[in-house]
């Protein structure tokens, strides 16, 4: 019964490493085949050039999860504003004369309490608004 488990497994890590490309998936999927065939993990380390820590983590998750274990979690990060929030502020610097870098900043802290770390953000937006009449720092947007 065992036996025919630790097969299914491997056949199902077969299949789906046939059909992903993320060699950072396929190195935690080959860690964890290789383990069900019976490798040992130093083995497995050497082959793969990754660390015990590793092939052991992707054991653990995948007994707990199955695949979905070994899938990327990471999907990058979301915006600070909805976009229904941004359609908002674009309106707002489109309904105005030269805002300012300043006035923008009050308006996003104010209306969404948003501060952005990097003057670029801010600049996007004035760029995404369309509106060319900007002047910050001797640049025009």
């Amino acid at each position: 019964m065992k036996n025919k488990h630790i097969d299914k497994q491997i056949q199902d890590l077969d299949q789906w490493i046939k059909n992903n490309s993320d060699s950072r998936e396929l190195k935690r999927a080959m860690g964890v085949k290789l383990t069900l065939q019976g490798w040992n993990y130093k083995s497995i380390a050497d082959f793969l050039n990754v660390s015990n820590g590793f092939i052991s983590k992707w054991n653990k998750r995948f007994k707990e999860s199955g695949l979905e274990g070994l899938k990327l979690s990471y999907k990058g990060s979301s915006g600070y504003l909805t976009e229904h929030q941004k359609k908002d502020v674009i309106n707002w610097l489109n309904q105005g004369e030269n805002q300012g870098l300043e006035k923008i900043k009050r308006y996003l802290s104010e209306k969404y309490g948003i501060n952005f770390k990097s003057k670029s953000s801010y600049y996007n937006l004035i760029k995404e608004s369309q509106n060319g009449f900007f002047q910050f720092s001797g640049e025009y947007f």
